[in-house]
Formats: C-alpha cells, sequence, structure tokens
C-alpha cells in the first residue's frame, strides 16, 4: 500500500489518478458524471436485456418505466441503447439495429413519431408521406434490420393531445409491436402511468417498472459513499454520514438526478474554494435551486 493510498483512502483508485489533473480537468470530470451499478438499473437493464432474446410471439412483452423527472429513466435506457449500438455487416451491405431509441414527440403525432424512428435509423424518408406510408417504412425497416426492442422516452408527452389522439397514438403502439413483432419499453412521468391504464389493453401490456425513490438511510448512505469515492477531492466529505446525508436529502428533495447534480456542483465549489471536501455549511450556502423551486425562482438582480 502506497502513501497516495493511505492518504486518499475516501478515494478509488480512479478518483486519486484523476488529483494529478489540472483544476479545470479535474472540474471537467466531475462534470462529465459517472455510471454507477445501482440495485435497481441493474434489475432493470437484466430485464431489458431479456427482451433481446425473446421469441417473436403474437404479443411481445414491454415496460413503462415509471418515476418523476431526473429519476434516472433515460439514464439507464441511454445505457441499455449503447450497450447494443448497430452491427453493420459490409459483405451483406445489411444494417442489424437491435436497439432503437427515440424521444416521443412533444404531441401525439404518428407522422412526427414515424419520422422520429427513420432518423433514428439513418434512413432516408418523404418527410411529407401520408402516416400509413411511414408506418409500412418503419415496419419494413425494422424486419430488415431486426429491430427488437424500440425505446420510447417522455412517452408523457401523448397525453398531450385530446382523447381521441391519444386513442389513436396508443393503437398505434400496439400495431406497431403486433405487426412487426418488437418489444416497446417506453418511460415517462406518473401521468404515463395513467394515461396507458385508461386502456385496458395497454395497462396489461405494459408491466411497469417504477424508479424508486431515495430517502435517509441504509440504501442512499451507500450512493452517497459510491459517489464520494469517485470524486476526486483531496479530502473525506462524509456524505454517508446522516447529517450529511440528511442535508443533501433536503437540499435535492430526493430525486436521484439532482442528488447527483448536487454533489457535482457543491464538489466544483469545494475546488474552487480550496476547500476540497463538501461541508454541511457549504451545502447550506451554496447557489443551488431545488428542484420544488425552479418554476417560481427569479434571480435577484
Amino acid at each position: 500500500m502506497n502513501s497516495t493510498t493511505v492518504e486518499y483512502g475516501h478515494l478509488s483508485p480512479k478518483a486519486q489518478e484523476y488529483l494529478d489533473l489540472t483544476t479545470k480537468d479535474r472540474i471537467r470530470k466531475i462534470q462529465e458524471g459517472t455510471w454507477l451499478q445501482l440495485d435497481h438499473a441493474t434489475t432493470t437493464l437484466q430485464k431489458l436485456e431479456d427482451l433481446l432474446d425473446y421469441p417473436k410471439v403474437t404479443r411481445m412483452p414491454s415496460y413503462l418505466i415509471v418515476g418523476p423527472s431526473y429519476s434516472g429513466k433515460t439514464s439507464i435506457l441511454e445505457r441499455f441503447r449503447d450497450q447494443h449500438l448497430p452491427d453493420v455487416d459490409p459483405e451483406h451491405e445489411v444494417t442489424r439495429c437491435p436497439v432503437v431509441m427515440v424521444d416521443a414527440p412533444p404531441k401525439p403525432d404518428l407522422s412526427d413519431f414515424y419520422s422520429r424512428i427513420m432518423d433514428s435509423l439513418m434512413t432516408p424518408y418523404k418527410p411529407t408521406a401520408p402516416v400509413y406510408e411511414k408506418y409500412s417504412q418503419v415496419k419494413r425497416l425494422f424486419g430488415e434490420m431486426d429491430v427488437r426492442i424500440l425505446i420510447i422516452d417522455e412517452i408523457h408527452h401523448l397525453i398531450a393531445g385530446g382523447l381521441t389522439k391519444q386513442r389513436e397514438f396508443r393503437n398505434a403502439l400496439k400495431s406497431l409491436s403486433n405487426e412487426a413483432k418488437v418489444s416497446i419499453v417506453a418511460s415517462g412521468i406518473e401521468e404515463a402511468y395513467n394515461a396507458f391504464n385508461a386502456d385496458p389493453q395497454m395497462s396489461s401490456r405494459f408491466v411497469p417498472i417504477e424508479m424508486p425513490s431515495w430517502t435517509p438511510g441504509r440504501q442512499l448512505g451507500t450512493l452517497l459513499k459510491t459517489l464520494e469515492r469517485r470524486t476526486p477531492l483531496r479530502k473525506p466529505s462524509g456524505l454517508h454520514y446522516p447529517e450529511m446525508m440528511q442535508a443533501i436529502y433536503m437540499k435535492s428533495e430526493s430525486t436521484l438526478g439532482d442528488i447527483f447534480d448536487l454533489v457535482k456542483t457543491a464538489a466544483v465549489d469545494a475546488i474552487r474554494s480550496g476547500e476540497e471536501a463538501i461541508t454541511e455549511k457549504q451545502l447550506e450556502a451554496l447557489d443551488w435551486v431545488p428542484p420544488s423551486k425552479r418554476k417560481t425562482y427569479r434571480r435577484r438582480l
């Protein structure tokens, strides 16, 4: 065990290496963030992994990932997508694309939805083509490229339209899954769950996966301890200690993404101030607006 390991034992080996970077580069490493193998993320990724090898049956299994904004839904889905990137076969001039991920349109517009899928597949299409033509093209492409899973992020946008438009969009999802034999993984806030439950077929087809809430306790303590080990500060902060945990919980309001952002912001502040550790006093004074106040926040002139 060398002196560096002893001196910076609160950090992982990789984080210890980052201490040798310039201040600018060390801050950049913190701002880039890190992937944590949290239990709920690992479980969700395994469920999605199982869909890839699922046999093509009459009704393909699908999931609806539900949680508040910034609860980690998109990070999990992007992680899964990045683990299954398109595979190009130059000999046969075919690209296999097992996973396609798109953002739902801002309103339940099927033409826009199919266009987004084809944009993701990087295939040419006629933007002004009728909806049925775009649907046929998407279905054909799914077969040619062996698409197994369609991921639709921000699916709660479907509730932006009237009931008729919502119903049309839900029916289109059912048809695409049935006819192309693909599993659909959608993610959204609580309103998305309510909208899907309005249709008995959709509620039975899409199995919900709920993102956990984070409150002071063992799980949050483990999360903060792991996060501290990967945050290159020269002094220990003790983020998992009860007082610090409570301060972070109160400031971030328990959303996973906001916990990460708060710790990153505090860590950058600790570097710039020369403190090299996150403290309760610093958290209290930090210029960071909690989620519940962002809609009404007005910076003082």
